[in-house]
């Protein structure tokens, strides 16, 4: 219809018509252009919204994972405290519980977080749509490095390695047949706790002679408190990383009000 208009007003030499009708082509143009620009920026901000509702699950998880490492972390540091006096031969502590222990302070698991939705934020673009500079801050600044992959929460001592050379394989796979770790749900996934306190039935001489064994090595005293330094230094990680999640649901919570 306007190409069938602008052509009857440049057969009738009507210049002014001529120049309107363009000016309303281009201007049709120019707002169909801010149209779509407009609902393409709405559609990313929409998407950018629901990633940072993502991201607030992620960061959760991350906070449940981070208590329960702390709670196994706990776990395994009392064992670790009985298995020093079951070495220094304390009265509070027998043979079996002192076996028990220099084995149970060995027990570690792994860490693991969640990455997803902040990678997505990242690679769609999306990152900067998010009307908050503190908030990308603060998304920044705790995603900047994996909490989870860092050395100090990976980092092995060497005692787990010397106590499972040393102690009988009876003992051993009964420890982790009845007081191994418990899987529990956490996350969406499974994670493990570790019973606080084991009792076998096994015959006391087994006991009696591993412990004998166990006090003879001064090593195992060495390695067991480099054992514990290890894990004090992870669970101070572990405290800053619940605390660095919980201060990210804060932002995201007070950006969604």
């Amino acid at each position: 219809m306007l190409l069938r208009s602008v052509t009857k007003h440049v057969n009738d030499q009507n210049w002014f018509a001529v120049i309107l009708d363009l000016v309303i082509v281009v201007i049709g143009v120019f707002i169909g252009i801010e149209v779509s620009n407009w609902n393409a920026e709405r559609a990313g901000e929409e998407k950018a919204e629901i990633l940072v509702d993502r991201l607030y699950v992620d960061v959760g998880y991350d906070n449940e994972v981070t208590a329960l490492l702390l709670g196994y972390h706990t776990v395994v540091k009392n064992y670790a405290i009985t298995a020093i006096d079951g070495f220094n031969e304390k009265e509070t502590v027998n043979d079996e519980q002192f076996v028990i222990a220099a084995y149970q302070a060995s027990q570690i698991t792994e860490p693991w977080s969640y990455r997803a939705a902040y990678e997505e934020l990242l690679s769609g673009g999306k990152f900067d749509l998010i009307q908050s500079d503190e908030l990308k801050s603060i998304i920044l600044g705790y995603y900047s490095d994996s909490w989870a992959d860092q050395a100090g929460m990976t980092a092995r001592a060497p005692y787990r390695e010397y106590i499972r050379s040393v102690i009988p394989f009876l003992i051993q796979d009964t420890i982790r047949n009845e007081c191994g770790d418990i899987e529990v749900n956490v996350a969406q996934t499974f994670g493990f706790e570790l019973t606080p306190s084991c009792d076998l039935q096994l015959p006391d001489e087994l006991f009696n002679e591993t412990a004998a064994y166990l006090r003879s090595k001064p090593d195992m005293l060495f390695k067991l408190q480099y054992q514990i330094a290890v894990y004090e230094t992870q669970v101070t990680s572990l405290t800053h990383f619940k605390k660095e999640s919980e201060k990210v649901m804060a932002a995201i919570r007070q950006y969604q009000q």
